[in-house]
């Protein structure tokens, strides 16, 4: 094995930025958008088919 140097180990580029927390926020903002766009379909079709419950 070789021996880095000091100066040497300053010019090391790895790995990525992209970490599992990343990933999981972005899963979760996407099953969200999902949900709403769910919700609002279910709205729309309800008020489109006049089959709304009463407030009284």
């Amino acid at each position: 094995m070789k021996v880095i140097e000091n100066s040497e180990l300053s010019k090391i580029i790895g790995g990525t930025t992209i970490t599992a927390t990343v990933i999981n926020s972005f899963v979760n903002v996407i099953k969200i958008l999902k949900e709403v766009g769910y919700s609002l379909g279910s709205g729309i079709r309800r008020i489109s088919e006049n089959n709304i419950c009463p407030l009284d």
